[in-house]
């Protein structure tokens, strides 16, 4: 074959694969019965973009390319790439003490929080709580918000555990005030998306004369009566959690963001936003520190899913009605992102992953295995309260004498007990997923003292 026509059989080939990783997304969109989704891949150098669904049903505009959708958690990773950026240019250190960078830490009620550090808050082991909203919060200043936080106790010392932290990350926008000497959410729109030509957009904007109406953004949605029907449902995001989880974009814009950290990054014309030390430091794990529940490693504002040459990094995030995910291996120059509109976002994940292969393409995921041996300590070890900051749960037993971890507000999870204090939480809702956790005790026959359960140290009343 001639050099002309093994270029055409690589772009066939490649056609082809496109395809059915289309057509794969429109029936896992179908038979998890997703209201809207976005799925976009970067591969062997071209990007391939699949939109299906409403945006809205009860306006019935369609899902596009450029339609809006929360990122939730995702929005970490751009302000972890965000922080970064100050760090290459010198105004940020990594390991400088929050204590010397904003000063309402100086008066912490728990000094710990003042000895944390940049990295500490971008790896979830800083100690801080998870939630902590901030209700008097109305501009675009985190400022009052780090000094809600100085008066919080520390879960543990800074760098001792690994504990995933909203609040942390929101701490993060008092750090980017500090080092650019402007709100979150300018620094944000001027620094990063717009010079990767990413469209800004905010779940909540609070910066006189934004309003963020200039995008369609999607609408949340819920699957009632068995799963048949979808009804919209509020994002419920807070203003005070904007830097953890209020960016509004496109699958095409999370795989734009993910750029600079493949190898193919000499053929990204925005790669000197983010230097190759500042995306090494991002996938470079903390050690000591076990990301229970959520992945292999955890960086700077990535997680690890697999070891070694085979590790796939990304992240995962979802807010009412929404959901979305990011995965990239930068050694394959590989990133694809997922949007969706729905409470059954997370499982059309878990089924898209599953099926990839079949279209060419294998993506490294972390999940707990559902464990299947029978419990081992009497029901009465787990029974009671635990708490992160404001979230907090409760134990308990039910009229048939099965265990709840139950929330206010929130749908009940029935727990089932296994063996090593491991249990499955299983919710009523249609389309969710089991979750693993587990209860840990200070000795091997000692009382159970903390859960842990998403990522979250939960320390028992």
């Amino acid at each position: 074959m001639g050099a002309v026509g093994a270029e055409e059989a690589v772009r066939a080939g490649e056609a082809a694969g496109d395809a059915a990783v289309g057509a794969l997304f429109e029936e896992l969109v179908r038979e998890h019965g997703v209201t809207g989704a976005q799925l976009a891949v970067h591969r062997d150098g071209t990007l391939s973009e699949y939109a299906t669904g409403l945006a809205s049903v009860r306006t019935g505009e369609p899902v596009t390319s450029r339609t809006g959708f929360p990122f939730g958690s995702v929005t970490k990773f751009l302000t972890a790439e965000l922080v970064m950026q100050f760090v290459s240019d010198g105004d940020l250190d990594l390991d400088e003490p929050l204590a010397g960078l904003l000063p309402d830490l100086k008066r912490a009620a728990v000094p710990a929080l003042g000895t944390a550090t940049v990295r500490h808050l971008l790896s979830h082991t800083a100690g801080v709580v998870d939630s902590l909203e901030h209700p008097e919060m109305r501009g675009p200043s985190y400022r009052r918000f780090a000094g809600v936080c100085a008066q919080q106790p520390a879960l543990f010392p800074p760098g001792r555990a690994f504990s995933y932290s909203n609040t942390g990350y929101c701490l993060l926008g008092a750090v980017v005030e500090a080092a650019s000497g402007m709100d979150w959410w300018t620094a944000m729109d001027s620094c990063l998306l717009r010079p990767l030509g990413i469209e800004p957009a905010f779940l909540h904007d609070p910066r006189p004369g934004q309003n963020g109406a200039a995008r369609p953004v999607a609408e949340g949605h819920a699957l009632r009566a068995g799963g048949e029907r979808a009804e919209r449902v509020d994002h419920m995001t807070s203003l005070s959690l904007a830097a953890a989880g209020g960016l509004v974009g496109s699958a095409t814009d999370l795989v734009t963001a993910a750029r600079p950290h493949l190898a193919d990054r000499e053929t990204f014309p925005q790669r000197h936003l983010l230097p190759e030390d500042a995306v090494l430091a991002m996938r470079t794990c903390v050690p000591d520190a076990e990301p229970f529940g959520l992945a292999d490693g955890w960086g700077l504002g990535l997680m690890r899913h697999g070891h070694g040459d085979d590790a796939w990094y990304g992240h995962d995030g979802a807010v009412g009605g929404a959901s979305c995910n990011l995965r990239l291996h930068p050694g394959r120059s590989i990133a694809l992102a997922l949007t969706a509109n729905s409470t059954a976002g997370p499982k059309l994940w878990e089924a898209l992953i599953a099926r990839l292969p079949e279209a060419g393409l294998d993506v490294g995921h972390y999940a707990l295995p559902v464990p299947d041996s029978p419990q081992g300590a009497p029901l009465a070890d787990y029974l009671g309260a635990y708490a992160n900051g404001d979230l907090a749960l409760m134990v308990v037993r039910d009229d048939s004498g099965d265990l709840l971890l139950t929330r206010e507000s929130y749908t009940d999870y029935r727990l089932s007990l296994h063996e090593d204090d491991l249990f499955v939480a299983r919710s009523g809702e249609p389309g969710a997923l089991p979750i693993t956790g587990r209860f840990v005790r200070e000795r091997a026959d000692g009382p159970v003292t903390l859960l842990q359960y998403g990522g979250r140290a939960m320390y028992r009343l």
